[in-house]
């Protein structure tokens, strides 16, 4: 026990455990506490000397700051919060501005907070998505027996644009879902196991379950992200590996398993004809209740914010108000209140396109610089998060924020200390 205490490393680990089943099953505040916890202990030591005890700040630190100056990529994770910030001065709604700093704050210190752990060696990354990936299974067992208990009122929900009936927010889990499935696909193909090699298999059928399992879901954002990894890996495999029949066969299969779902799965059919239909409402300007029709109008309104303050945009900390302003003029039809379902849109409204520019190369600095896209992973991650941002304003929220930086963080953990 004394030496838990005492072990940076294994103090570490607990929290990310922590961090990632309160993320899986949206437990704010335990989420809140690993996160602030990764942080102190960056900070702080606890020594133990006979019956003394007492905490001081970590003797490392110093040298952790320098590790953490010196690498580029924790750097650049800190401009979603740099860029609210530096819009203050013409955001007059102080109230929202305060709430955007608290929600992009873990952009600022958790990458210190990452920098600073000892190396995260391959097996212990592998060993927390193992523990992902039988998470997720298991709770993607509890998703379907509800569904199948409640067949005719889950498949009525979704023929009206609803969704299945999830442990969180329907989104992130199915983001967390394809994240969980490209990990799984990792472990696979690298012949992970804890303690016996005919795990694989365990592996490969608990990774084949949830990729049939997010079909089923129908979830478009996570749909259309692991779909997007997936033709992201066939291009490298061709690109970068030279395996041009394993990636263009790969590519072939991204291109045909949606048509083969459309025709399969009653779920997912249900989903793409009601987008379908819904779409279709919106171009006739009847869409109003209607979700999709919903997300498409925020887009626009988010646009024409965009464009009326072109440069340096309305403040991310008024743009709530002139998005509730936008509404309120009913120019675009009656619709219920949403901010911009697009967070590339979201960030030109909010900080024009100066902003907008600054957090892409922010967003695609840690992926390219050193060549980072080789880690097919790696490569993953940053293709389902890029495909999240022009359905979902995926960094606007706290679970958003903290599935985001996860992976990434741990991705730039490993990769930096790999080379260094």
């Amino acid at each position: 026990m004394q030496t838990i205490l005492q072990s940076y490393k294994a103090q570490s680990i607990i929290f990310l455990f922590i961090y990632l089943v309160s993320m899986v099953l949206s437990a704010e505040f335990v989420l809140s506490v690993s996160m602030i916890a990764l942080v102190v202990l960056a900070v702080f030591q606890l020594k133990i000397d006979g019956p003394k005890i007492k905490v001081t700040l970590r003797d490392s630190l110093r040298s952790n700051f320098e590790k953490y100056r010196r690498y580029t990529p924790w750097l650049a994770v800190s401009i979603p919060f740099l860029l609210v910030l530096l819009s203050w001065p013409w955001s007059g709604d102080l109230g929202y501005t305060l709430e955007r700093l608290r929600i992009k704050l873990p952009f600022l210190v958790l990458p210190f907070a990452f920098a600073s752990m000892p190396a995260l060696r391959k097996r212990e990354i592998f060993t927390i998505l193992y523990f992902l990936l039988v998470t997720m299974s298991i709770i993607s067992v509890y998703v379907l027996l509800n569904f199948i208990a409640n067949f005719d009122a889950e498949m009525t929900n979704l023929g009206r644009g609803g969704h299945l009936t999830t442990p969180s927010n329907h989104i992130r889990f199915s983001l967390m879902v394809a994240l969980t499935i490209l990990g799984g696909g990792a472990l696979w193909v690298e012949g992970f196991h804890f303690s016996k090699k005919s795990e694989r298999w365990l592996i490969g059928g608990l990774t084949l379950s949830l990729f049939g399992f997010i079909h089923v879901l129908s979830v478009r954002s996570g749909l259309a992200s692991l779909y997007l990894a997936l033709l992201a890996l066939g291009v490298w495999f061709v690109l970068v590996k030279k395996r041009y029949l394993l990636g263009l066969a790969g590519i072939a299969g991204v291109v045909a398993l949606p048509m083969v779902a459309y025709f399969t799965v009653p779920s997912f059919k249900a989903k793409v004809d009601y987008a379908r239909w819904d779409y279709r409402q919106f171009q006739q300007g009847t869409g109003a209740d209607y979700p999709d029709a919903e997300r498409f109008t925020s887009v626009l309104i988010g646009l024409d914010i965009g464009r009326e303050h072109l440069i340096f945009g309305i403040g991310a900390g008024d743009l709530k108000q002139v998005v509730e302003e936008k509404y309120a003029s009913k120019i675009y039809g009656d619709y219920q209140l949403r901010m911009p379902h697009n967070q590339f849109v979201t960030l030109f409204a909010g900080t024009g396109l100066v902003g907008l520019a600054i957090f892409t190369v922010g967003f695609f600095l840690p992926l390219f610089y050193q060549r980072n896209w080789r880690n097919p992973l790696f490569l993953a991650l940053h293709a389902v998060v890029f495909s999240s941002f022009f359905v979902e304003n995926t960094i606007e929220n706290n679970f958003g924020v903290s599935l985001y930086l996860f992976f990434l963080l741990v991705g730039l953990k490993y990769l930096g200390d790999e080379r260094s």
